[in-house]
This record gives structure tokens, sequence and C-alpha cells, in this order.
């Protein structure tokens, strides 16, 4: 492994939700002599943003740097960068040559939503979209970690590289969101697709328990009872298909004559809701792989 008896210093290039999930989760291994990360920076846009972090971490973060208005020197200290600030920001934060130029050789990981490699790499190179994400020695990781990077149960997606030069950078992607949950390697070519199935699972599944709810306490079912009830089922269901159980041997087996979940199945089924469910998804697909929109 490359990472094996080198640590690496890592900047956090903005720090939202996600990324303050992701930091509460790597922050323990600075003070681990054989951890792959030896010291962090985080870059933040003002002392509002920065008080809000401190105040998340209550004194967590005491061994990290933070730095505000200065993108350029905590990138220019840094081994790694993980771009964790708003997509539509990419062409504010990567401006001026200097900035470009000090990314060149540094491992870039990127969570940013419906961005590519190719578009980062545009931008850093000052190219006209003819150059390729590899380019001029760079190193660049696309990561989409999910909403539950919070409870480290996300689902991350990281692009497959079979360039050398990104092989640290893709490690030290694995290592990191690999302490968040699962990380699941995926083609490029089905990057955005699979992207917006995520997006689509969570939206579903949020939207379904609401809807289960609402009718369970219509019926009586105290609010706070209906929602722990479903969500643990949820959890439940979901445990036994990644324990190896397909949804239809699930479903098979639910399906008992006069069951209830039979019965369920059924009007399910009889219902419009695949077709909704189709349409949907595909809207969710569309909207991911849209890379141009803000």
């Amino acid at each position: 492994m490359a990472l094996a008896g080198r640590s690496l210093r890592l900047t956090f290039l903005g720090c939202g939700h996600i990324g303050g999930a992701l930091l509460g989760a790597v922050l323990p291994s600075i003070s681990r002599t054989n951890g792959p990360i030896s010291n962090i920076t985080i870059a933040l846009n003002n002392k509002e943003a920065q008080a809000r972090l401190q105040k998340s971490f209550h004194g967590r973060i005491e061994t990290s740097n933070i730095l505000c208005g200065n993108n350029l020197e905590a990138i220019k200290n840094a081994d790694a960068v993980l771009f964790a600030f708003p997509p539509e920001k990419l062409q504010e934060v990567l401006a001026g040559d200097e900035m470009r130029e000090s990314l060149k050789h540094k491992h870039i990981i990127s969570i940013l939503a419906r961005t590519t490699r190719a578009e980062i790499a545009e931008i850093i190179n000052g190219q006209d979209g003819t150059v390729s994400s590899t380019s001029d020695d760079l190193r660049i990781i696309r990561a989409m970690p999910t909403m539950g990077t919070e409870v480290h149960e996300s689902a991350t997606l990281i692009g497959k590289s079979s360039n050398l030069l990104e092989q640290e950078a893709l490690e030290l992607a694995v290592w990191i969101f690999s302490r968040v949950g699962k990380v699941f390697h995926v083609d490029h070519d089905y990057f955005e697709t699979a992207t917006g199935m995520s997006a689509f699972t969570n939206a579903l599944i949020t939207t379904a328990v609401q809807a289960i709810s609402q009718q369970a306490v219509a019926e009586g079912v105290p609010k706070e009872h209906a929602i722990a009830i479903t969500s643990q089922c949820i959890r439940g269901m979901a445990s036994l298909m990644v324990s190896g159980k397909s949804s239809e041997q699930l479903q098979w087996s639910l399906s008992a004559p006069g069951s209830i979940t039979g019965q369920a199945i059924s009007r399910l089924k009889d219902s419009q809701l695949s077709s909704i469910l189709e349409s949907s998804l595909s809207a969710a697909i569309s909207r991911a792989k849209n890379t141009n929109s803000s």
C-alpha cells in the first residue's frame, strides 16, 4: 500500500455538513503515529464559519489549523486537498494562476456534486476542455458520500482510476470514506447514474417514512413511535438485503397466503407505484448527469 509509512498533510477546502462529518471521522487519526494523516488544515470563507465549526466540535479541532479567507496558503502547505465547498463556487475558489498552479501536484479528492474530474482539470489547467483529467500530473479522485456520513452509514461512490499517479490519492480517499461507511468503486461511465440512484433512494425513504407515519398518527399511534417503528423496519429489511437476501426472496417469504405483508405487496404492485418510481428515478439520474447546471 502506497500510504504505508507515509503521513500526509490534508487540507479541507470548505467544510459544510458532509465535510464536518468527514472531519470528525478523520481527526482521531492525527494522534496515531501510523496514521496516514499527520496534519489537518481547514480553509473557510469567514470568521462566522469558523465559529460555527468550533462550536460544533466543542474544542476537538484544537490540533487543526483553521484559515479564513486564505485558501492559497492552506493549499500550499498540503499534500492532499479535499474539495468540500458548494459546487457552484468551483470557478471562484480556483480563480488565480497561483492557486491553480499550487494544485497541480497535490492529491485532490472532490465531493462536489455534478462536477466531473475533467471539469476540475480544465479549470486547473486553464484549457479549453480538450485536456484529460490526468494531464500535467493532476491527481483527481472523485467521491460522492451520502447523508449517512453523519452516522457512519454512508454509501460512498469513488471513481475508479487506473492512473498510477492517482493511486496514493485513491488509497487516501478509500481510507477517509471507509471511516464513515461503505465504499463502492464505480466506473466513471455510470458515476452520475449511481449518484442519481443514491439521491433518489434517500428521497424515497424519507418520503415513505413521512407518509407511513402520518397515516399511523391518524390511526392513533404517537408520532415519535410511528417514526421509530417505521425506521427500524426499514433498517431491518435493508440489513437483510445487505447480508445477501434479494428483494425477490424477501417478498416471496413475506407473501404467505392471507398475510398482512403479502396483501400490502399485492396492492403496491397493482397500483401505479412502479411507474411513478421509474419516472422519478429517471428524473434524478437526469439531474445528476446535468453537470453544467447550478
